[in-house]
């Protein structure tokens, strides 16, 4: 398979890290490395006191015209965006607690490979594999391994960064919030109350906020299912009573998600456990995500790993030198992190259409996801960006009147 067949690389002109440098500026800090994106010049957003930037997790574009055609935030689009490679949280919460592409601050995907203490780990809750929860050892690991400059402490304003309860103090959400404000929220209408005391300051903030309930109930129970639709409902009744509450605030609310999604039937699922001479060549398990894996290969081995891998799953996925990825500005523009190139390991297994691979750990939970994301389909891509300037908002009119067709 030929890296010619693969989709074309994000763009980082029409993307999450352009978004976050349009925010950045209009709040008075133009040192990010992406440009700000044409809908949304900083100079048009810095006017409002307040901006708030909610990341509705998995909300992609494709969840958004399937569930809730012509709908609150349907109306409000402005522009549909790129997620970054990989598509997926880790990434892209990266991207946005630092202004950075995923290049530059590190974050390679849910499981990450650290030179620094030769261990993979799942880097959100800093657990190493196989293991449940953080590790003693967390701590730690956040200020040596997590060394991108938090955004909040380049922001010459204040910012609040607004989480749920039982990750807003995590060692990592701690350490990337740098000096910014946190505060937990237990339910969805609990973080809209938050947001809503925030904006009663008197001088110029950036908020961010940031829901999952979409997400988790994707993965379980796909991103068509009656769990995942009813929480999209949710957050449109909850943002319509919110935007009813502070109609007229001197602010601007942009919604907008990480990554979209897929359903990942069960009988598109690749375990490497069933080609034990394959897993064998591998110097530890694959890291990065189940529709983006990163393979660490023994020396001597890629060849013979690229060539079992093409003849046996050729069909289900593409395997890419990481080296080609880099090279052709999938993890965005240099400089790149210097453990950029360790983290992506020697090929990278890339899945088509619903496909997705794993390797099991002894004792690994035996985690069977109906919904995926993570991958380079359209689907996992492509996000929505949704505006509100709540200083002329009309709830009656039941959009902002600046909205405009996104692309």
């Amino acid at each position: 398979m030929t890296a010619s067949l693969l989709p074309p690389p994000p763009s980082f002109r029409h993307g999450l890290a352009n978004l976050m440098a349009s925010l950045a500026g209009a709040r008075g800090h133009a040192g990010l490395p992406c440009p700000p994106l044409p809908e949304l010049p900083p100079a048009d957003l810095a006017p409002a006191r307040h901006l708030v930037l909610l990341v509705a997790d998995g909300v992609g574009e494709a969840q958004l015209r399937a569930h809730l055609p012509g709908g609150l935030l349907d109306r409000a689009r402005i522009a549909t965006l790129e997620s970054v490679f990989p598509s997926t949280t880790a990434s892209a919460v990266g991207t946005f607690l630092t202004g950075l592409p995923p290049g530059q601050h590190g974050l390679t995907g849910w499981h990450v490979w650290f030179s620094a203490i030769a261990s993979q780990l799942a880097v959100l809750p800093l657990a190493r594999r196989g293991i449940r929860g953080p590790a003693p050892e967390a701590e730690d690991w956040a200020q040596r391994l997590l060394d991108a400059p938090p955004l909040a402490d380049r922001l010459p304003c204040p910012m609040e960064i607004v989480s749920p309860a039982w990750i807003v103090d995590s060692p990592f959400n701690r350490r990337l919030s740098g000096r910014a404000k946190r505060t937990g929220y237990r339910a969805l209408p609990e973080m809209f109350a938050v947001i809503e005391t925030a904006l009663r300051a008197p001088e110029p903030s950036y908020i961010y906020a940031y829901w999952p309930d979409f997400d988790s109930k994707a993965h379980d129970a796909g991103p068509d299912g009656p769990a995942a639709v009813a929480a999209l409902h949710e957050l449109e009744r909850e943002l319509a009573a919110f935007l009813g509450r502070v109609q007229g605030t001197d602010a601007t609310l942009l919604v907008t998600a990480d990554h979209g999604f897929i359903a990942a039937p069960a009988e598109r699922l690749i375990d490497l456990g069933g080609a034990p001479e394959l897993a064998a060549l591998l110097a530890c398990p694959l890291s990065g995500e189940r529709r983006a894996a990163y393979a660490h290969l023994k020396p001597g081995c890629r060849e013979a790993f690229r060539a079992g891998i093409e003849a046996r799953y050729g069909h289900a996925l593409w395997c890419v030198d990481s080296d080609n990825l880099l090279a052709d500005g999938w993890f965005g523009p240099p400089p790149y992190h210097p453990d950029l190139r360790n983290r992506i390991g020697d090929l990278t297994l890339l899945l088509r259409e619903d496909w997705t691979l794993r390797d099991r750990l002894p004792g690994e939970d035996d985690y069977r996801l109906a919904g995926m994301h993570g991958g380079v389909s359209t689907a996992e891509r492509e996000v929505p960006l949704c505006r509100f300037d709540l200083s002329r908002f009309d709830l009656g009119a039941g959009a902002n009147p600046r909205s405009a067709p996104g692309r």
